[in-house]
């Protein structure tokens, strides 16, 4: 066993192996830094497909190298490639959803679903995309900063935030309807003016509730900075109505007797 080890012939294939392997793992090394330069001035859509690509040709490295290794020590690729024809059907059929995973991950980039840096939102939570790869997606939420990871053959539930953010504020139906208007549109002048927040617009009364009249006010900021810029808006609103005298009524039930 040991002289077939220390053989000529034995010895040079696994010497040649070692080579092959510390000449693809500098290789990648290299590449790695030349594509963390060169993805630094793209925009976000390009570098997220960037970056699934160098996911992709990663494997594909991996698989060639593991080839040549086989060769060089005297294994018939072509029958073994040959084997891995038929295992891969049985594969497939075990690895449907993995499949479904990478198929969807493909359309994601095709199609510019979303990029890394968006934010988005899926089941009712709303987060920054941090990491995308063929088979999966990376969220985090933008409210406790948790981190999720979504399979994309989900990716059909999954939406893109508006900078849009809407605040219901509802007011008794004795308030003075020329007087509100004013104060929501003074409000309205101060929430533009904090800084994260793009505009804000007063809509104007949005519908009679059984117990007030709800108004509107709309502002604009950057997805992820909205938990604190609404924060922000509430804060100025609540005390422009206390300043004006106003109040938020509360919720009235009325009972009927026969």
């Amino acid at each position: 066993m040991i002289e077939e080890i220390i053989a000529p012939k034995t010895l040079v294939s696994l010497l040649l192996s070692i080579v092959v392997i510390l000449f693809v793992i500098i290789v990648w090394r290299l590449c790695k830094k030349a594509y963390a330069k060169y993805v630094a001035d793209m925009d976000r859509e390009k570098r997220t497909v960037v970056r699934v690509l160098i996911g992709i040709f990663k494997y594909v490295v991996i698989c060639a190298t593991v080839l040549v290794v086989l060769q060089l020590n005297g294994i018939n690729v072509s029958s073994a490639i040959a084997g891995l024809g038929i295992a891969s059907a049985i594969v497939g059929l075990a690895l449907q959803d993995v499949l479904k995973d990478v198929i969807m991950g493909i359309n994601i980039i095709t199609e510019s679903f979303f990029s890394v840096g968006d934010v988005v939102e899926y089941r009712g939570i709303e987060g920054v995309i941090t990491g995308f790869s063929v088979r999966t997606t990376k969220i985090k939420s933008i409210y406790d900063q948790s981190v999720m990871t979504v399979c994309n053959r989900n990716i059909s539930e999954i939406r893109k935030c508006s900078p849009m953010v809407d605040i219901d504020i509802p007011l008794s139906y004795d308030e003075d309807v020329r007087k509100v208007h004013k104060i929501m549109q003074e409000i309205s002048q101060k929430i533009a003016a904090v800084e994260g927040i793009d505009s804000s617009i007063y809509k104007g009364t949005e519908r009679f509730d059984d117990s007030a009249v709800i108004y509107k006010m709309r502002f604009f900021c950057q997805p992820e900075k909205k938990p604190d810029m609404r924060r922000a808006a509430i804060k100025i609103i609540q005390e422009g109505l206390e300043k004006s005298g106003m109040r938020i009524p509360y919720r009235q039930l009325d009972v009927h007797e026969d």
